[in-house]
């Protein structure tokens, strides 16, 4: 088949979706298809255009990629992020209506929002068939946002909108991340029940991308004088950035949005993460580090600034090429998710975190995919929001070594199982192309 893709972001861009998308492309290449990407010139990290990381060229023989010039506002502000996403969905539509050869299939992906209702109309036009690989639901999100009430009019036409999208005798496909957000597609697609029945909603976890030794799941010595090469690199990544070898470090490392909670964390920083309060029970301080951006990174800003005192650190992202070692510096990981995003989006860390064998702390709805995952595989703990107790009691079970290591090999143990990047690129894959089956 000649698949086509639409998202806004593509490598070298470091948006997440645009690395998932390249190894799905990449593998669909391999299996004999061709593959077109469409994607913007311009950057999810820097603004006016510019993207990070490697040069932009098509690779013989991998997908073709056409790099749609929209505009490049960036998303300081709400009107010019939404004249960034016009100019992109016109410059998407022009050059589907005119592609050759035509497209057997068109897969759109959920950045910007609604690329679903092109992927339906201009597939049709085309005479092509069209899947969908959701990554962020809409309107959903919107309402977690705040920026909708559910029931209300504007709410109700939206959500018709991604009705009419996601369903059709020619949907070939439906595809998420995982079971919480599957559920929620279902319902807005009409089909009740599929995702636990096994009906028009599929679900695969992503991968951790940061991590060639997490990806060779043998025992063999080069992989495991890789994976001890990448743990002596963290030591001495902890010791450069002046934490102590006792210190238990506290982690939080990745995008600091508006579906994510920090209260949980900074409460029990200012409980824990004092020097003056002396060792902690079990002989070592801790140390609260945060590395990444967002529209709450002001919440943690302002504590750091009115808590001079306390073992808290605050940084940009960590790079991208030492993400492996960095992920490893820490003893333990935290993550959230309010509850009303639940379902609406699914944060990768948990797949990166467990990747490095490292436990993962969740506040959140115990029914969320990241709870869900974490509960079954025993590689973590799981509060509910607003528990600060539950909170302090499980950062003083983490303070043990024994108990770490315990979860961290849990959790490592269960991403060789289910977030394997060889493993869930090809169900990706197989899923986003295979024949279409009629649809009521």
């Amino acid at each position: 088949m000649h698949l086509v893709f639409i998202n806004q972001y593509y490598p070298p861009d470091l948006a997440p979706t645009g690395w998932m998308l390249e190894a799905v492309a990449e593998e669909l290449v391999r299996g004999g298809h061709r593959v077109t990407v469409i994607c913007a010139a311009g950057g999810y990290a820097e603004e006016g255009g510019k993207s990070a990381g490697r040069p932009i060229q098509n690779a013989a023989g991998g997908p073709e990629v056409i790099r749609i010039g929209a505009t490049g506002f960036g998303r300081k502000t709400f009107a010019g992020k939404l004249l960034d996403y016009l100019s992109f969905y016109l410059g998407v539509a022009w050059r589907l209506a005119f592609l050759h050869p035509r497209p057997d299939r068109v897969v759109a992906l959920t950045t910007p929002p609604y690329l679903s209702v092109l992927a339906r109309g201009l597939s049709k036009l085309r005479g092509a068939d069209h899947a969908h690989w959701v990554m962020d639901l809409y309107p959903d999100v919107m309402v977690a946002h705040g920026m909708l009430t559910r029931g209300g009019g504007a709410h109700r036409v939206l959500a018709a909108l991604g009705r009419w999208a996601f369903c059709g005798k020619r949907r070939a496909a439906l595809l998420t991340l995982g079971p919480d957000m599957a559920r929620r597609v279902a319902a807005l697609a009409g089909d009740h029940g599929s995702a636990v029945s096994g009906g028009g909603v599929d679900w695969v976890p992503l991968w951790a991308s940061t991590d060639s030794a997490a990806d060779d799941h043998s025992s063999a010595p080069s992989a495991r004088a890789a994976e001890a090469s990448v743990e002596l690199a963290a030591i001495g990544l902890r010791r450069r950035r002046g934490w102590a070898d006792d210190e238990i470090v506290v982690m939080y490392s990745g995008n600091m949005g508006l579906g994510h909670r920090f209260q949980e964390f900074l409460s029990a920083a200012r409980v824990l993460a004092d020097p003056s309060r002396g060792m902690a029970g079990e002989g070592s301080h801790y140390r609260f580090v945060f590395y990444g951006r967002g529209k709450r990174r002001g919440e943690i800003e302002a504590f750091v600034r009115g808590n001079p005192g306390l073992l808290v650190e605050l940084h940009d992202y960590a790079p991208a090429e030492d993400l492996a070692v960095h992920l490893r510096s820490a003893d333990l990981h935290l993550a959230s998710l309010e509850g009303s995003w639940t379902g609406t989006m699914l944060p990768s860390k948990t797949q990166g975190v467990f990747a490095a064998g490292r436990p993962l702390l969740v506040v959140g709805d115990a029914d969320s995919s990241m709870a869900c995952w974490v509960q079954e595989s025993g590689g973590g703990w799981v509060v509910s929001p607003g528990d600060d107790g539950s909170m302090l009691a499980a950062l003083r079970e983490a303070a043990r070594s024994a108990e770490r290591r315990k979860r961290g090999d849990a959790a490592r143990d269960h991403s060789h199982r289910h977030f394997s990047r060889r493993e869930n690129v090809t169900r990706c894959a197989a899923i986003l192309s295979r024949p279409r089956t009629p649809f009521p």
